[in-house]
């Protein structure tokens, strides 16, 4: 074989190199794509999204049989949604007494840990039962009240 015909396999043999490597280039990123996608429509995107945009504040949680928490929403997942320093409004004064006097009632923020039974200092929230959350300014009172709760 001669010295041109060895430069010409050599040649050839680079040249397909380059088909060989955007190939595969190519798979990876449609795997990449393929994966993104599932994951965005599986909901993880999402939630991670919306774990992160809370992460620096409070927010209220509304549920459907009018429930409201406040506290610190760290996760998100598919099925709840894990807020913690979880607390809620209670009323001060009795409802028979408010009809006497014509008063709006007092209302007092509870922390859950605070309970009868004692729980842990965060709650899991189905999130079929989430009606709406709103993310709480940090000038909001209820803010303050649970920071220095």
């Amino acid at each position: 074989m001669t010295e041109m015909e060895e430069n010409k396999l050599r040649h050839a043999t680079k040249s397909g190199k380059i088909p060989k490597i955007i190939f595969m280039i190519l798979i990876f990123l449609v795997v990449v794509a393929f994966i993104t996608v599932s994951l965005w429509q599986d909901g993880t995107f999402r939630n991670i999204s919306q774990s992160l945009r809370f992460k620096n504040s409070y927010q209220a949680v509304f549920l459907n049989n009018g429930q409201l928490y406040f506290g610190k929403i760290t996760e998100i997942t598919n099925e709840y949604i894990i807020m913690e320093k979880p607390h809620f409004l209670q009323l001060a004064q009795e409802s028979a007494d408010l009809e006497v006097q014509e008063v709006q009632p007092e209302m007092k923020l509870i922390s859950i840990k605070d309970e009868f039974h004692k729980p842990k200092d965060f709650v899991l929230i189905e999130k079929s039962s989430v009606i709406f959350i709103e993310e709480l300014r940090e000038v909001s009172q209820i803010s303050d009240a649970i920071d220095n709760f």
